[in-house]
């Protein structure tokens, strides 16, 4: 007596799945397809996308750092929006399922915000190039030769040998000085002269002492002139144009000619004790 009553049970499980399949199932089938196909396309799309963008940036002489960083932003967005837009087609909600993502990235970018800020500044450090590998730099407090820029923070070494790494986000929000971006400095020396010495000839002397050096460059021409009477005497300003990589060592090789200028022809060099 069972039998029949199992039989229609099972004939009407059937013919529901029947329904399904007919109806609900290929719809299904064909929303999976699709979503397949979008997420496919959209890799095929990122990846394009990502390798004209790297392309493109190399091309504009950008750190290659730079051009991989965005390359690789550039692929995972685009691969995201399309997943995202695969879901939809399979029924998920997208909207909670975006909320989700947004939320997750508040509380990354939160926990990240040091980090970030320093990829950020080292990103414009890059594009921008404030200073090169190879240059001699102040940056705040700290002075010394560009090492490495990477994109969190920038290595410096010090005249003593010390490798100092500042984070690129204190390097934007400080002052930055290049001593190496131009190719000529000046170097300004204040002698001061006894008040009973010739000023012409101490003039003289100055402006012969420092031709004598030959790394001090012709033009501009060197100058000597009179700055100002201070306690210890008459003080003069030397003014002397030079490569920028001679600088340290051609301002070290005038003082000391100065003063054994200075001795030789028996002028005072003054100074307030």
């Amino acid at each position: 007596m069972n039998a029949p009553f199992l039989q229609s049970a099972e004939f009407s499980d059937w013919q529901r799945a029947r329904a399904f399949l007919s109806t609900d199932g290929i719809r299904f089938i064909e929303h999976l397809v699709a979503a397949l196909v979008i997420v496919l396309i959209g890799r095929w799309v990122a990846r394009g996308l990502a390798r004209l963008t790297r392309t493109l940036i190399l091309r504009s002489k950008t750190d290659a750092t730079v051009a991989a960083f965005v390359s690789d932003v550039i692929y995972v967005s685009v691969l995201v929006f399309a997943v995202v837009s695969a879901l939809g087609w399979v029924g998920f909600d997208t909207t909670s399922f975006a909320a989700v993502i947004a939320a997750a990235g508040l509380a990354i970018g939160l926990a990240l915000q040091g980090s970030l800020a320093n990829l950020a500044s080292g990103l414009l450090l890059l594009v921008f190039k404030p200073f090169r590998v190879g240059d001699s730099v102040e940056i705040g407090t700290t002075a010394g030769t560009v090492e490495e820029i990477h994109v969190f923070s920038t290595l410096l070494r010090t005249a003593d040998n010390v490798q100092i790494h500042i984070p690129n986000n204190q390097v934007t929000q400080g002052v930055i000085k290049n001593y190496s971006a131009k190719e000529q400095r000046r170097i300004e020396l204040l002698i001061n002269c006894g008040y009973e010495d010739d000023l012409p000839s101490v003039k003289r002397v100055l402006d012969a002492l420092v031709r004598l050096e030959s790394r001090v460059l012709g033009d501009p021409e060197p100058s000597v002139s009179v700055n100002d009477f201070v306690p210890a005497g008459v003080q003069l300003t030397v003014r002397v144009w030079v490569k920028s990589a001679d600088f340290a060592d051609v301002r070290s090789a005038l003082v000391e000619r100065i003063k054994l200028g200075f001795d030789e022809h028996k002028f005072k060099l003054a100074y307030r004790v």
